[in-house]
């Protein structure tokens, strides 16, 4: 066998149990993208609770996403080790990490949680991807697909309202503790009606080079764009050429590795490509727009999380409600059409929002285009993504789409919230009339921004003027932020045109 080749998937025969199996993959799935995005709400409770700058409590959200990018390893372990055994290895960490980040009493111990929750993510989502795509047979697989889909992108457009429920109600930690019964429930559903699979590969090895260079790789990209606003510009292109040179390393070991994390054969298919930067880009403008607008519409327009959970629904529900439309739009002419579409609208929306509203009857149309922009390409990029590079292995394949949710929401928080300080400063101090404020006070406003710090601390200094320029100042450092994701949509619209529609009439 040639490296990174794989014989048929096992089992070949469809599990007759595959309905039930399919359930509970969804239910687990669920957790994993609510746990992603309910967290964006709680922000503000945790800030005042636990303490912490933006830079640490973003963390909070880069910590799951950035240990989820090891989505791509955990889609090789499944089909060597077993995709059933690695989902609920994945189903187990995400639980644990759901614990201590419970039960945490400081920034750095949720944190930990958050990322332990972010390494189970990693094993449960490209297992139970590869999981549909061998137990179901072909007249079935989209559709399964479908639902699978449409439940990962629906529990993450539900997540903040989910959050604003249980901070209402229990507080902050019930995020956490909400899953085990439901974890628990959904794992022994999916482990007694799902078949044990794998690539069939006889050499089980783990490529450790590959996994070094890739995890510091990201690590290091990710770190240089959280702490951009705080270091020197010297730190700052060498922690970013770090990223570089560790990525270009990862590529050369899986060029010569035996057993390489990814067949990089996976890449020479253009549609394969298509669907899995449309999906990074996806992520990259919900991500950033989710945690912006969580911290806004409490920060500075004073909602309760509760009702910051329902106002973010015209953002969520289009996308459920534009799922089945984007899957037939699809039959009829393609992937190509379908997510060229979605990425127009995400431009749309992202042009509407750099003129941040101060009025939330505003606010609802660029979240209504937003969602539908996501609603329509969903289906389509994941179909395409799994039928195309399923010759690497079914979960490398869906490691690799997965992998591009993970660190899409987290390059989208990242590079967004360097923007976001950057210009929250500048807009700050050009507030004051000629006040040169202090360092001190610049970090309070940051604070305050994120709700770590209650807007009266600023009294002293702005007087009757504090909540007025806490909202002019975040619309104003929200709106420059957005204009990185219209960079992204149009960087989406170049690519799925020349990689999935022009290049199906290839």
């Amino acid at each position: 066998m040639t490296p990174g080749s794989v014989s048929p998937a096992v089992p070949a025969a469809p599990n007759p149990r595959r309905r039930r199996s399919l359930l509970g993959l969804s239910a687990v799935t669920a957790l994993v993208w609510v746990t992603a995005s309910d967290i964006s709400i709680a922000l503000p409770t945790i800030g005042r609770d636990l303490g912490g700058s933006m830079d640490v409590l973003q963390w909070a959200v880069n910590g799951y996403f950035l240990a989820g990018s090891l989505i791509i390893v955990g889609g090789r372990l499944a089909d060597l080790f077993g995709r059933r055994l690695l989902f609920a290895i994945g189903t187990v960490l995400l639980l644990g990490g759901s614990v201590i980040a419970a039960l945490a009493a400081s920034p750095t111990m949720l944190i930990l949680g958050r990322a332990l929750q972010g390494v189970g993510a990693a094993a449960i989502l490209p297992a139970a991807l590869a999981i549909i795509a061998v137990e179901f047979p072909d007249e079935e697989r989209d559709g399964a697909i479908s639902v699978w889909i449409a439940t990962c992108w629906g529990a993450q457009a539900l997540g903040p309202l989910v959050g604003g429920v249980l901070v209402a109600a229990l507080g902050w930690a019930a995020i956490f503790w909400v899953n085990l019964p439901l974890g628990v429930l959904a794992l022994w559903l999916t482990w007694t009606s799902t078949q044990e699979s794998t690539s069939g590969e006889a050499e089980r090895r783990v490529d450790v080079p590959g996994l070094v260079t890739l995890v510091g790789g990201l690590f290091l990209l990710n770190f240089a764009l959280v702490e951009a606003d705080e270091i020197t510009g010297s730190r700052l292109a060498l922690y970013l050429a770090g990223a570089v040179a560790l990525i270009g390393a990862f590529v050369l070991i899986e060029r010569r590795s035996r057993s390489p994390l990814v067949a990089l054969s996976v890449f020479r298919g253009r549609a394969f490509n298509g669907a899995v930067l449309a999906n990074l880009i996806a992520n990259i403008v919900f991500g950033a727009v989710v945690f912006f607008m969580a911290l806004y519409l409490q920060v500075a327009l004073g909602h309760s999380a509760l009702l910051t959970g329902a106002l973010l629904l015209p953002a969520t529900l289009p996308i459920l409600a534009l799922t089945p439309v984007g899957e037939r739009w699809a039959r009829r002419s393609g992937p190509g059409m379908p997510i060229l579409g979605g990425m127009v609208l995400l431009l749309i929306a992202g042009l509407m929002l750099t003129q941040m509203p101060a009025s939330y009857a505003v606010l609802v149309v660029p979240f209504v285009v937003l969602g539908a922009g996501i609603g329509l390409q969903i289906t389509a990029t994941a179909a395409v993504a799994v039928d195309e590079g399923s010759g690497a292995g079914e979960g490398v394949a869906s490691g690799v789409y997965k992998a591009a949710s993970m660190i899409g929401g987290s390059l989208g928080v990242a590079a967004s919230v360097t923007i976001f300080q950057s210009s929250a400063r500048s807009h700050f101090q050009g507030l004051l009339d000629g006040v040169q404020a202090t360092g001190d006070q610049l970090g309070q406003m940051l604070s305050v921004l994120t709700g770590a710090l209650r807007p009266a601390v600023l009294d002293g200094l702005l007087g009757a003027r504090t909540q007025q320029v806490v909202e002019d100042t975040f619309r104003a450092a929200v709106g420059d932020a957005m204009w990185l994701l219209v960079a992204a949509a149009l960087a989406g619209i170049v690519t799925s045109w020349w990689l999935l529609v022009r290049g199906a009439d290839d």
